[in-house]
């Protein structure tokens, strides 16, 4: 009978579990080869904290993991640790190891109880929740794990390679600038735009300069254009994250994460005009966004020619104290929260 077992990662696992995801996802759905690179950005760089991986092992060998990133996150004001769950996977001739209802659970439970909640027994105080986008494996999350789904995710989408298409305009005075990655005197910068918006985030993942810096502008394989909108008296008002790539659509202009005021209608505008510039000179036909049904861009983005399309994801989690409609109401969600782009 085969050896099972289930642990938290240890250094020196990271070869082994890059080897057993290459092995898996680039044949099921076309993702490109990870590198070890790309794993260290991932676990050992991200500012929230260190790697929290349910690694999975048959007789030795390591043949799945359940993973998440743990995020820094505000909650009303005070801030909170949460788990975003990436990367499950178990190779397959090994999915029925360790018995009902199969060795992905089996991670699962791991992890939970090593991060999460109140007992949790690697980190204290745990998550309070993990989220993720579970649609491979939901039947099983609701089930095993205590899964709920907390809202779809709608699509706000704006053609621009149709002949009615109308570029909307840089406000007068206004400019945009990219970001670069190696320029450390714009990071005061970034923290002074988050710090605007923070106080108006009921709940979401912080995202100030160490979080934009990691998950964009330091990221090993994607390129991503984190813009800096100012206004006319050089005040830097809002920021917006923008990149190529395929979500809903073959292929688009995505934006991918917001960090402007709730109010402030004219940085909307000049991030906005200069997304539709880049995605124009891309080549690229249509401009893609996810944001909460009650957020107010929802609706302002439609004012200004976006269409709203069918979702394809929905956002799911295991809570140990939030409930989910209080979340529904309140967590401010954009394609940077998941790991699909």
């Amino acid at each position: 009978m085969a050896e099972i077992e289930i642990r938290s990662y240890k250094p020196g696992d990271e070869e082994a579990l890059v080897r057993t995801w290459n092995a898996i996802f680039p044949s099921q759905d076309g993702s490109a080869p990870r590198t070890l690179e790309e794993w260290r950005w991932a676990y050992l760089q991200n500012p929230g904290g260190g790697p929290e991986i349910g690694v999975g092992l048959v007789d030795g060998e390591i043949v799945g993991q359940y993973a998440c990133f743990p995020m820094r996150a505000l909650k009303e004001g005070a801030e909170i640790s949460l788990g975003q769950l990436v990367d499950a996977f178990v190779l397959p001739q090994h999915r029925r190891a360790g018995g009902r209802p199969g060795l992905i659970v089996h991670m699962a439970e791991h992890l939970h109880d090593s991060y999460g909640g109140p007992r949790a027994s690697a980190r204290q105080p745990g998550h309070e929740l993990f989220y993720g986008l579970p649609v491979p494996i939901w039947r099983m999350a609701q089930r095993y794990l205590g899964g709920e789904i907390v809202r779809d995710l709608d699509v706000l989408f704006r053609e621009i390679a149709v002949p009615s298409f109308r570029p909307l305009p840089l406000p007068e005075g206004w400019t945009v600038e990219r970001v670069p990655a190696g320029d450390p005197s714009l990071l005061p910068v970034l923290d002074q735009v988050w710090n605007k918006v923070a106080p108006e985030v009921a709940f979401g993942v912080v995202r100030d300069a160490a979080y934009l810096q990691w998950r964009y502008l330091h990221h090993p394989r994607v390129a991503y254009d984190l813009l800096l909108a100012r206004d006319p008296q050089g005040n830097p008002r809002g920021l917006g994250v923008f990149r190529s790539g395929a979500y809903v659509v073959p292929q688009g202009g995505l934006i991918v994460d917001w960090i402007v005021p709730r109010e402030d209608e004219e940085a909307d505008l000049a991030l906005l005009s200069e997304m539709e510039r880049r995605a124009g000179a891309k080549g690229l036909p249509v401009l893609v966004a996810v944001f909460a049904q009650n957020d107010p861009r929802f609706l302002r983005f439609q004012r200004t020619g976006f269409l709203v399309g069918p979702p394809t994801h929905f956002l799911g989690m295991k809570t140990y104290k939030l409930h989910v409609r209080w979340l529904r109401d309140r967590w401010f969600f954009t394609l940077g929260d998941t790991d699909l782009v």
